[in-house]
């Protein structure tokens, strides 16, 4: 083999030592899932009202879920090469695109694979604690993700690092954001959590009769002018009182007779 050969042959292994690195921590993480999973399962079974005791597919649902964990990790970081590449402007042309696309596709095929077409066949639809571990995993792992993606933005952006460090950052936040966003809405979902009830507004104070309703006062009825008052009916003026009645100077007997 002659010194050109092996000089191809050293380059396409260190343009290829990334995605080696990339895939053995992708696939440690599923080892050590399996593992952390099934140990807690294992505790878990040992309580009298345990859901998973009855589960007998608990090994084979942890090993899809580690395997899609993979392929998502690969789609995942293809994605973000992608888009951050796009981000920047697409400069070096077409060329980068050919080493960004495959991760992309290898881990969507991979992802489908698993959830569609292997998925459907164990009883992950009525047992759903594998399940559970799997989604608590990714939010954690792409959230935390985000968060730190968010970090070294604002720290790229007070520093002025310029455009392409920021389009990195940007492209890890869409990406990470959006799988941990993902992983907990539907952890929530099938662990039943709700939406807050709005509170009921308080009753309103003014009920019943208006305050002005009912008789006016002094005006109708028995009240001092129109009824039997002082000026009008037996008072005394016009009545029995002192000048028109029965009384002292006016009218009626005199004083002095018996």
């Amino acid at each position: 083999m002659d010194r050109d050969a092996l000089g191809g042959l050293e380059q396409q292994a260190m343009s290829l030592l990334p995605q080696l690195l990339q895939l053995a921590s992708l696939a440690s993480a599923g080892v050590l899932f399996v593992v952390a999973a099934y140990l807690f399962i294992s505790i878990d079974r040992n309580r009298a009202n345990s859901t998973t005791k009855d589960d007998n597919q608990v090994g084979i649902k942890l090993v899809l879920f580690a395997l899609t964990m993979v392929g998502i990790g690969l789609a995942e970081g293809g994605v973000q090469q992608v888009l951050g590449y796009a981000l920047s402007g697409f400069k070096g042309g077409g060329g980068p695109l050919k080493q960004f696309l495959p991760p992309v596709i290898v881990g969507a095929v991979v992802i489908l694979i698993m959830l569609l077409a292997l998925m459907p066949r164990t009883n992950a639809a009525t047992h759903k604690q594998p399940e559970r571990f799997f989604l608590g995993l990714l939010a954690i792992m792409y959230g935390g993700g985000a968060i730190i993606s968010l970090n070294s933005l604002l720290q790229s952006v007070f520093t002025s690092a310029g455009w392409p460090a920021m389009a990195g950052s940007i492209a890890s936040l869409v990406v990470n954001g959006a799988i941990g966003f993902m992983a907990l809405i539907r952890f929530g979902a099938i662990s039943g959590w709700k939406a807050p009830v709005a509170a009921m507004p308080p009753p309103q104070q003014g009920g019943g009769y208006p305050p002005q309703g009912g008789y006016p006062p002094q005006q109708g009825g028995y009240g001092q002018q129109g009824g039997y008052g002082q000026q009008g009916g037996y008072g005394q003026q016009g009545g029995y009182g002192g000048g028109g009645g029965y009384g002292g100077q006016g009218g009626g007997y005199p004083p002095q007779g018996a």
